[in-house]
């Protein structure tokens, strides 16, 4: 008896259907095919792998018969396979063994369901839907089936807010084992395979969704200040230098922002400029509630080892700040502030991609700031630095750390170089190193 076949459309629905890494995300623009493609192999691994367990999962169960789970019943599933079926339960069973669960996670008895069984493959529909505690309590532990070829969790979403756990582990790398995680990024199939009618409303949203579902972005709000793409603009320092460590000879800057409630975290940033002009963030402080007297040893410490002077400190206007440094021997200038100015200059550096930083360059980890789902490092600032207004006169004031020690950064490198040695007035902005 003939199985199902299954025609991947683009190379990231083979990609889907092959891939075994244990945390797998599926995640691209409208129209793609994921919807299908996550039941398809579905079915495939219950029908090749006798006795398999799996999960089709959405938050609602009421979404997921609309969507997940009809796909997989009449899209996919033929009915000669089947020997037991209930659809109240949303279950199947095949004649090998292999059974397949539809599990709404807001349904108490469908998440007892969930936790009474152990699966080897769970496919999550509109997985920014979920939360941590979804993910890793509800579903995680339940990807143990004994003996089985492999065990995988497969999300399937389009793009969300970027403070979503999802693309902090995705994205972002903020995991402990970064090999067992593998994203796949999806584009819109060929217009031929899609319903006039969606092809009518994709091509009348704007704004936020436009961004998402359209152009594939995540994004927190509408009119992102920066175009940052954390899978170009985040690499390993292998990506760049083979011998793992920053040269001695390349020039550094070092730039801080103080503060110390939850809201006001303090950063610092070491950035190490390539000979061809490309700004490397090797190294970052992002932490709340520690003085500067207490930063102060630290960051010395850091500049010694990287034989970093004062040329480039640079430093926020906060007089007692820059005095308890220079008392740790840790002379710095001045920051230049104006804003618009200064996200002139970093705008342009990020378009011409020589803005990057460096994977694992945080010091340490601020606990306040992950269990109150802040950002905690500068580049989870990215997706949620937006203008306030349409005109673009000014940018948020709001979890900017990062962005306002990044944009002191470059802005007050590049106005130094400009700046004649009778004045203390800057001179226009300009981008003279290349």
């Amino acid at each position: 008896m003939a199985c199902y076949r299954y025609e991947p459309y683009t190379s990231s629905q083979r990609e889907m259907l092959a891939d075994t890494h244990f945390h797998l995300l599926n995640c691209g623009q409208g129209g793609s095919g994921k919807t299908h493609g996550g039941a398809a192999k579905a079915f495939l691994v219950g029908y090749y792998y006798a006795n398999s367990c799996i999960a089709l999962v959405r938050k609602k169960r009421t979404d997921l018969k609309d969507t997940l789970w009809k796909s997989f019943i009449d899209k996919v599933l033929d009915p000669q396979y089947v020997i037991k079926s209930n659809d109240s339960r949303l279950y199947r069973k095949l004649a090998n063994g292999s059974e397949f669960y539809g599990i709404g996670l807001d349904s108490s008895g469908d998440v007892n369901k969930l936790a009474s069984r152990e699966y080897n493959l769970v496919v999550v529909e509109e997985a920014t839907e979920l939360t941590t505690e979804d993910y890793d309590e509800k579903i995680t532990r339940t990807v143990r089936l004994p003996e089985a070829a492999f065990w995988q969790i497969l999300s399937l979403c389009n793009p969300g807010s970027p403070t979503h756990f999802l693309y902090r582990r995705f994205y972002l790398h903020e995991v402990r084992n970064p090999k067992d995680y593998k994203l796949i990024e999806s584009k819109t199939l060929p217009r031929e395979y899609l319903p006039e009618r969606w092809i009518d409303i994709m091509n009348n949203v704007t704004g936020i969704f436009y961004e998402r579902y359209v152009v594939g972005r995540w994004v927190g709000a509408e009119g992102v200040v920066y175009p940052f793409d954390p899978k170009k603009h985040i690499q390993p320092i292998e990506y760049f230098l083979p011998i793992g460590r920053i040269p001695a000879d390349w020039e550094k800057v070092v730039a801080m922002d103080f503060g110390f409630p939850l809201e006001h975290a303090t950063c610092v940033q070491w950035w190490a400029i390539t000979p061809d002009g490309k700004w490397l963030c090797y190294r970052q402080i992002y932490v709340t509630e520690r003085r500067v007297e207490e930063l102060a040893p630290l960051i010395a410490g850091y500049n010694v080892k990287d034989y970093i002077t004062g040329q480039y400190v640079i430093c926020d206007h906060d007089a007692d700040g820059r005095a308890t440094l220079n008392a740790h021997g840790i002379k710095t200038k001045p920051a230049f502030k104006n804003r618009i100015d200064g996200q002139q200059i970093v705008h342009k550096l990020i378009s011409e991609d020589r803005v990057y930083f460096l994977e694992n360059n945080l010091v340490e980890e601020d606990i306040n700031l992950k269990i109150h789902n802040l950002p905690f490092s500068t580049e989870q600032e990215f997706g949620t630095y937006v203008w306030t207004n349409k005109e673009k006169q000014d940018m948020i004031k709001k979890r900017d750390h990062g962005m306002d020690t990044m944009r002191m950064a470059m802005a007050t490198y590049y106005r130094a170089e400009s700046i004649p040695k009778d004045t203390t007035e800057y001179a226009p902005t300009i981008l003279q190193r290349q």
